[in-house]
């Protein structure tokens, strides 16, 4: 399969706030009593600061005919600066998506490499993510490794 990648700016904001749903919708499916319309206006608002702000880069993966296959973003924060990350800068890899039908054929991967590629472009030093089970073994073929010591509160 052919697939290409565009960098999706706030022109694409529905189309942005249509896979991410998406993907809240199959990522948090067993959560109970989630309020979607307020999740739904957060999210928007969250995309018009972040990428008018440069805090977020978004793409799409596309197929041959030009249909959007996949999804994908990066979150750029600061932290103080530290021996693993000079500069401070970070990335979070979130809202990595692939239709259920293409799955296992590189759309991911190739989302993924984008984003990896944009970080690198802005001397992003630390690239995170959370992981479902099934993309464990595609991070850890790009490079990425466990983190320690983390917990969520």
């Amino acid at each position: 399969m052919e697939i290409t990648i565009r960098k999706a700016g706030i022109e694409s904001l529905p189309l942005l706030m249509e896979w991410r749903m998406r993907v809240l919708r199959e990522v948090f499916a067993d959560y109970q009593e989630v309020d979607w319309e307020t999740l739904r206006a957060n999210n928007e608002a969250y995309y018009r600061e972040q990428l008018a702000g440069g805090g977020h880069t978004a793409c799409f993966a596309c197929d041959q005919t030009g249909a959007v296959i996949g999804c994908g973003g990066i979150c750029y924060q600061l932290e103080m600066p530290s021996p693993d990350n000079i500069s401070g800068t970070c990335g979070y890899l979130m809202n990595i998506f692939a239709l259920p039908e293409v799955r296992g054929q590189g759309v991911g991967r190739k989302i993924v490499d984008f984003l990896i590629a944009d970080a690198r472009a802005r001397q992003t030093e630390k690239i995170y993510l959370e992981s479902s089970e099934i993309a464990l073994h595609m991070y850890e073929r790009i490079g990425f490794t466990p983190m320690q010591d983390y917990y969520k509160l």
